[in-house]
């Protein structure tokens, strides 16, 4: 019978996450940011569900072949999962897979609406990155400049981390920005101060830009980055991007960049910062409306 545990029995999925490339489900399963999940065996779990919160959707982890959720995945949804989306104004679900043979549960899942798939690419560090180091090795010695991305801001233009003083500074017309995003990823923005890392790009007193630590699984930490409306083309995602990179040197961090195909800004981003690609997986989605009729 499918079951949601409790946050502190999300350990019980370690097993399954452990075998994923994903790192979100990582990220939540270990606490440090916030989802659910929803497993066939509350003893034994063999294939689990995980929304995860900042990305607004599910994964689906495990036996593919889980008898549990082949059967009982689509009445559980009807009936205790949608009513949740509603309320949350999500029209449509969307459920990452690293395993394409979970299509034929989705298909189940989605059941009379069209079920739509879409690739993703995650870029990390080159193996070979001179970058890449134990991180005993990075703290106790700065990198050389060198290895370093190097953008000039332009006049009127700042680079600032993210900390306690950024987010007292009322001199900033849109400091809320920076506290929505925080929270749209983690528990609360003390969670972030914490384990996260994030840059804010400012011009004159006006945030144009955020760059920060989505999730966190060890020292891997996803990025998202987003330029405000009427501010883009202009170079201020290249040095958030670029003081964010420069600090996960520092730190010894493995920056994890995930993005659709289609995303050409994002991937030049990515490829400018010194990523690569590293694998895909795929997105399925579908409408519960249809589903529901």
């Amino acid at each position: 019978m499918i079951t949601e545990l409790e946050a502190s029995e999300f350990h019980k999925i370690k097993h399954l996450t452990n075998a994923c490339r994903n790192m979100e489900v990582k990220a939540v399963a270990s606490g440090m940011n916030p989802g659910r999940v929803y497993v066939d065996d509350t003893l034994n779990p063999q294939a689990a569900l995980v929304w995860v919160q900042g990305q607004s959707g599910y994964q689906l982890i495990g036996d593919f072949q889980n008898e549990v959720f082949r059967s009982e995945l689509r009445e559980y949804m009807e009936t205790q999962i949608y009513p949740t989306l509603a309320s949350l104004q999500i029209s449509d679900v969307e459920i990452g897979v690293e395993d394409s043979r979970w299509e034929a549960v989705l298909e189940h899942m989605a059941g009379p609406s069209e079920l739509n798939d879409d690739t993703q690419h995650v870029y990390l560090l080159n193996p070979t990155d001179e970058r890449i180091e134990r991180t005993e090795k990075i703290k106790s010695a700065k990198r050389s400049s060198s290895s370093r991305m190097l953008i000039q801001p332009v006049e009127g233009t700042q680079v600032i981390i993210i900390d306690e003083v950024l987010l007292k500074d009322d001199r900033l017309n849109n400091l809320s920005f920076v506290t929505y995003k925080i929270k749209h990823f983690w528990t609360n923005v003390d969670a972030f101060l914490k384990h996260g890392v994030g840059y804010v790009v400012t011009r004159e007193e006006e945030i144009v830009c955020i760059c920060i630590s989505a999730f966190v699984d060890g020292n891997t930490h996803a990025i998202d980055i987003e330029t405000l409306e009427g501010h883009r083309k202009r170079n201020y995602a290249a040095l958030a991007a670029q003081a964010y990179m420069n600090e996960c040197n520092d730190r010894g961090i493995r920056p994890y960049w995930d993005c659709s195909p289609d995303n050409i800004g994002s991937i030049r981003l990515a490829q400018g910062a010194g990523l690569s690609l590293d694998f895909n997986y795929q997105v399925y989605w579908y409408s519960i409306s249809e589903c529901m009729r």
